[in-house]
């Protein structure tokens, strides 16, 4: 079997946007190789201890608190943090594919069993925001690293693209890189959240090209305080001869039914062909605002497009 986790971090270092670190003071991400830190650290306040006035420096992929040297040396492991991973079904026999994404929610071989993955871009959050991430669509190659903590959607974080608004210009966290990471199969706007996808292999559209649910953003959470951007919320079209991306089913609005009132989508979150050659779109339940965890009953949808009645 083949599987994703994701990455402990928003982009390599322990901060306060991680709200697991008073229950896993010891938590933090691990690479798939051996790599060398720059040694560059990030002062917060100092959530571990009573004082107000309290601060501390964490470094790269270490524990909250803790400060990284230069030219550190952190030892890669198979079970590393923003990997694809494979193993016998009964869990044995672990291996590591490939690493550096930040976080591949969905795998799937196409019909020449070629492995593609979605990836989560960075969010503008925690001590390293980064800005304009966008999110990923990847041909998994393995042994490949895909760039995370220091790259998005194949280019530098130091790029100014990237720097958030009233905040530094993040720069490396290591000082060598394994490899120059590929360019993505396709690339989707920030914050758009692509999940679930399928292979087309019927007469349903252009075969072979991928159909693929967008949940879209958890904004201000993600997004540097910025309400929710016209982004996500739908079903997308890839282009499988040239990464185009294309809307397929949307909301007049393009934003979740519930902030209109209007119906349709509200967070699509996969998408399958049946064996009628059908679309089956999984529609996410209804979040009450600003209680992301909670969900209203009874207010999730199963969506069905037949050839001849697609939005």
């Amino acid at each position: 079997m083949y599987f994703g986790q994701g990455t402990a971090t928003n982009s390599g270092v322990v901060g306060l946007d991680n709200g697991w670190i008073e229950r896993y003071p010891f938590f933090h991400d691990y690479p798939g190789n051996n790599i060398v830190l720059n040694g560059e650290n990030f002062i917060t306040k100092n959530i571990q201890t009573a004082s107000p006035n309290d601060y501390t420096c964490t470094g790269a992929y270490s524990p909250f608190g803790v400060p990284g040297t230069s030219y550190e040396t952190v030892k890669g492991i198979v079970r590393a943090s923003g990997s694809i991973l494979r193993s016998n079904l009964d869990g044995s026999n672990l291996e590591l594919i490939a690493w550096g994404l930040r976080n591949p929610f969905r795998l799937k071989f196409d019909r020449f069993n070629r492995l593609f993955s979605t990836n989560h871009g960075a969010d503008v959050r925690g001590s390293r925001p980064i800005n304009n991430s966008p999110d990923e669509f990847h041909m998994i190659i393995p042994g490949t690293w895909y760039g995370w903590p220091d790259y998005t959607g194949g280019l530098p974080i130091t790029l100014p693209k990237f720097k958030p608004e009233d905040e530094a210009q993040p720069r490396f966290l290591l000082a060598e890189h394994p490899m120059v990471p590929p360019r993505p199969f396709a690339l989707f706007t920030p914050h758009s959240a692509i999940m679930g996808f399928d292979f087309n292999y019927s007469d349903f559209g252009p075969y072979g090209d991928v159909y693929i649910a967008e949940f879209g953003s958890e904004a201000p959470e993600t997004t540097g305080g910025k309400p929710l951007p016209h982004v996500g919320h739908r079903i997308s079209r890839i282009d499988m001869e040239t990464g185009e991306v294309t809307d397929f089913a949307i909301n007049k609005s393009g934003l979740p039914a519930s902030y209109t009132g209007g119906g349709g989508f509200e967070r699509p979150i996969d998408v399958v062909f049946g064996p009628d050659q059908a679309m089956y779109i999984l529609d996410f339940a209804v979040t009450p605002e600003d209680e992301p965890d909670e969900f209203y009953p009874k207010s999730g949808v199963i969506w069905q497009i037949t050839k001849n009645n697609k939005l």
